[in-house]
């Protein structure tokens, strides 16, 4: 009912009773109580029309709620629509925010190691070394970005890792640009991994065993300054590299590291894809697979550099990898020519070989053993066996690993990278430690939370 009409229905109430209460008769209180209708009256009107008003203010306000509201459900799909036409965003093995036209392409990635190590190694009368070291860290917590500028022709890759473990190599690792001609020719510039040992060459989060080799750490040329030409065909592969030197990677270009450097390393695919050899497992249910590679480093150091005087350094190296149906196996030999005609001239040599078996789809068991001669007065043989699980959880987006670590031999303080003074990473990164001299026979626990994204 309209407030016109209420208004109306209520004065003409007040009319027909104050006409009843005149006809009714006459007297004192006629006039007070006519005057107590009429005020009762005006307050009944007041009232209604109080409430009209709040509904009709209440709807007005509901009115303008919807307006603003369709206002901002039109500009948000306005905008969607301008982003799809854009900007694309989303995850496809990494953050992925790139361009509509797919010129412009940004990926980030993000791999987190989290260890504890028991370590017992036998210590000498005297020497104060303590048997037991346990303790956590941080081994990685790398940040990856990589993607494409202009067009998907011109790619690069920025590493930073912040991890507590500096074996592990903190700061800026990989960061270079390049160039993708077609047809499986491509090349790139800047700071990256020698193209050497495949051990080395395959992620860390893409391992079977929960770290590399020592072996690997000794014989690695790491991470160099320079540029490198790749090409992949079918069934090869190969890639040539012109830089500074073994782990010269992020030195300026004055710093004295070598006259000259070359690292080659050529693979055949002999049955499977590429992608499956992106690592060292192979889950129930894969095909068969072989790959064979060999590689070559060689460089000739720069006369005053401080730790070797124009030291000659080669390094040779043949290795297999065989995935089936939830098993794997790799085997690796590594060779070196350290030649300092002022100082020595040794022909240190290795091999590794190591395996998996799934007990189950989501449970790994493996092995490995490494050994060494260092051909060096002194130094006893490299020999250690490696055993331990890894429990699946994501695949290696999520990937729970524990081994222990037995070392027969005594591990030498001064074998820690292919050249002298180099730091090579190869202990603190293994779990084990230099022996006291004499000394043999060490062990370590390991476990380990993986995670990348």
């Amino acid at each position: 009912m309209s407030l016109t009409k209420r208004v109306g229905l209520l004065a003409g109430t007040a009319a027909l009773s104050m006409t009843s209460g005149s006809l009714a008769g006459t007297g004192a209180g006629t006039d007070q109580d006519l005057a107590a209708r009429l005020a009762a009256a005006e307050a009944k009107i007041a009232e209604l029309s109080a409430a009209s008003s709040d509904k009709w203010l209440t709807d007005q306000r509901a009115a303008e709620i919807r307006n603003i509201v369709q206002d901002v459900l039109a500009d948000a799909d306005t905008r969607a629509s301008l982003l799809t036409q854009g900007v694309t965003a989303g995850y496809d093995g990494g953050a992925v925010l790139g361009s509509a036209d797919g010129n412009w392409l940004l990926k980030t990635n993000f791999h987190m190691q989290q260890r504890y190590i028991y370590n017992n190694a036998s210590a000498a009368t005297g020497s104060g070394t303590d048997e037991n070291v346990a303790g956590f860290e941080s081994t990685r917590a790398k940040f990856i970005i990589t993607g494409h500028v202009v067009s998907p022709d011109w790619f690069y890759r920025v590493d930073h890792n912040v991890a507590s473990n500096g074996n592990a190599r903190e700061g800026t690792l990989n960061a270079y640009v390049g160039h993708d001609y077609g047809n499986g020719w491509k090349i790139a510039m800047g700071t990256m991994k020698a193209p050497l040992l495949r051990e080395e060459l395959v992620e860390a989060h893409h391992q079977l065993v929960m770290e590399r080799s020592l072996l690997n750490y000794i014989f690695s040329a790491g991470y160099v300054d320079g540029i490198e030409g790749m090409y992949e065909g079918e069934q090869f592969r190969f890639a040539i590299s012109y830089n500074d030197g073994h782990n010269s990677g992020m030195t300026g270009w004055g710093v004295e590291d070598t006259e000259w450097a070359f690292t080659g390393r050529v693979e055949w695919l002999a049955s499977g894809t590429y992608d499956q050899f992106s690592d060292f497992t192979s889950p129930q249910g894969s095909e068969m697979g072989i790959l064979v590679g060999g590689a070559i480093h060689y460089e000739k150091g720069e006369y005053g550099t401080p730790t070797a005087d124009e030291l000659e350094v080669l390094i040779l190296t043949i290795d297999g990898s065989f995935e089936g149906d939830g098993w794997n196996a790799y085997a690796a030999w590594m060779y070196a020519d350290l030649d300092d005609d002022a100082a020595f001239d040794v022909n240190p040599n290795g091999f590794l070989v190591q395996g998996g078996f799934y007990l189950a789809d989501t449970l790994e068991l493996y092995g490995r053993y490494e050994w060494a001669d260092f051909d060096t007065s002194g130094i006893e043989d490299h020999g250690v066996f490696t055993i331990g699980v890894n429990k699946y959880f994501a695949g290696h987006n999520a990937k729970w690993t524990t081994d222990i670590v037995i070392a027969t031999e005594e591990i030498d303080a001064t074998v820690s990278g292919i050249s002298p003074g180099s730091t090579g990473g190869a202990y603190g990164l293994t779990g084990v430690r230099p022996d006291d001299v004499g000394e043999d026979g060490q062990f370590a626990f390991r476990t380990q939370i993986s995670i990348f994204f």
